[in-house]
């Protein structure tokens, strides 16, 4: 599949996600309409759709995504689900049961992750029995919280998502500063079912828009390092991103220099496939 992507983290809305200055990030037309031109342009040959029902964007967006990848071979989908009140097994076995291969999880502080690990064993079991992906929006306050959820359930695969959210840099940090925030994370590199998305970099910047956002390189350096290429996936974070950078700019970061060609095509897109099982779609 050289040449080809897949994309790890897309978020697809009914009515469009909201941009901060008012109106939606996409002005005209509908979200898919516009990537499913950007997978023409691009060569996307697989896409996880991130399921969000928070902050009133939309309620139902975990059936709509559904409704989506019930006509679209290429989508995968992840079901949104708060950490607290903790979902019943019942539920979650209803998000595999309508086609959703994992969760959609975000623990933004320590009492949040506190509360997933909280989840009774029978979600864990269900999960586990599903092999569900399970993707993870948590800052490193947050990670410290999810060791034991990592290392406890072997049979999910947990994906971190934006380089696990160190947060905003002006400048870009030095290795020992990178190192020191991204510990928690870096502390999961030897857990084979963690992987980290490579996605969300203009999160890192300050300002956002400030693309190439060379703030996020020594994070990612970091990661490819302690992860190696086998376990990092590109994102786009489609449509959120493209409120500061274009698509085009999502699948340019800071980093490729530093890999081979094979290497890049691992982050790029294979492993995402191979997470999948659909390595042969190549």
């Amino acid at each position: 599949m050289s040449g080809s992507l897949a994309d790890a983290h897309l978020h697809l809305f009914k009515h469009g996600f909201p941009a901060s200055r008012g109106g939606r990030v996409i002005g005209v037309g509908s979200e898919i309409d516009a990537y499913e031109a950007l997978r023409q342009v691009h060569k996307i040959a697989l896409g996880l759709v991130v399921g969000y029902e928070a902050d009133g964007i939309d309620a139902d967006n975990n059936s709509f995504i559904r409704t989506l990848a019930a006509e679209r071979p290429w989508m995968s989908t992840l079901a949104y689900v708060p950490v607290h009140p903790a979902p019943s097994a019942e539920r979650i076995e209803a998000f595999f049961d309508s086609g959703h291969i994992g969760l959609a999880v975000y623990t933004p502080d320590a009492t949040a992750a506190s509360a997933l690990a909280a989840w009774p064993a029978e979600n864990w079991l269900l999960l586990e029995r599903c092999r569900a992906i399970m993707s993870l929006n948590a800052g490193p306050e947050a990670i410290r919280g999810l060791d034991g959820v990592v290392r406890g359930h072997g049979s999910c695969s947990f994906l971190f998502s934006h380089l696990g959210l160190p947060g905003r840099h002006p400048e870009i940090p030095g290795a020992a500063e990178a190192a020191s925030r991204l510990q928690p994370l870096l502390d999961l590199a030897d857990c084979p079912n963690a992987r980290v998305k490579v996605s969300g970099l203009y999160a890192l910047s300050d300002p956002p828009q400030a693309h190439p956002n060379h703030a996020a390189r020594p994070f990612v350096e970091l990661l490819l390092d302690h992860f190696g290429p086998g376990r990092c996936l590109w994102g786009s974070d489609f449509s959120p991103a493209l409120e500061f950078v274009t698509f085009a700019e999502t699948t340019v970061v800071p980093w490729s220099d530093g890999l081979s060609r094979e290497e890049r095509d691992l982050v790029m897109g294979r492993n995402l496939l191979e997470l999948l099982g659909r390595g042969g779609d190549r």
